[in-house]
């Protein structure tokens, strides 16, 4: 996603029916609401503007058509995917940080899969040892979370 579009969600709340997940995420920019993701639980979402007069469809339009999906232009359900993983994973952050522990995610194929913690007294020096923990968890790519940005850590075979 665009960083000079900082678009997040706010706010997720969601309800599983007999269809699938119903949910709506209330999405701002600068601390702007700008409107809703809404999904009726089938699988199809929709962004609603909260104010048509400063965000509109159209401008959501332009946000989803300046995203990219494995390297392909995104679609709009891929965006509000996205957004929403990106609002719990943040939340995921803050939850850990909270236990005293980092988060850490499983990689494959340039996305992440597992989400899992370990302990901050691991980093920033213990890059090693983080990275054999969560080689007993899977052979895969695991990166942590600094606290700024995600670094890959070092791939190690399980001891």
């Amino acid at each position: 996603m665009p960083a000079d579009q900082p678009l997040t969600v706010v706010y997720y709340e969601d309800l599983e029916l007999s269809t699938g997940v119903a949910y709506r995420a209330h999405v701002h920019c600068s601390g702007q609401q700008l409107g809703i993701i809404e999904s009726c639980g089938t699988g199809e979402s929709q962004f609603l503007p909260a104010d048509l007069e400063s965000y509109d469809f159209n401008d959501f339009r332009t946000f989803v058509a300046s995203c990219l999906f494995k390297g392909e232009p995104a679609t709009d359900q891929q965006v509000h995917e996205a957004l929403i993983e990106e609002y719990e994973v943040s939340l995921a952050i803050a939850a850990a940080a909270e236990r005293g522990r980092l988060l850490a995610r499983e990689v494959t194929d340039g996305f992440s899969t597992t989400l899992t913690t370990v302990p901050r007294a691991l980093h920033p020096h213990g890059h090693d040892e983080a990275a054999a923990q969560l080689a007993r968890l899977s052979h895969r790519s695991w990166e942590m979370w600094t606290g700024y940005r995600w670094q890959r850590l070092p791939q190690t075979q399980p001891a």
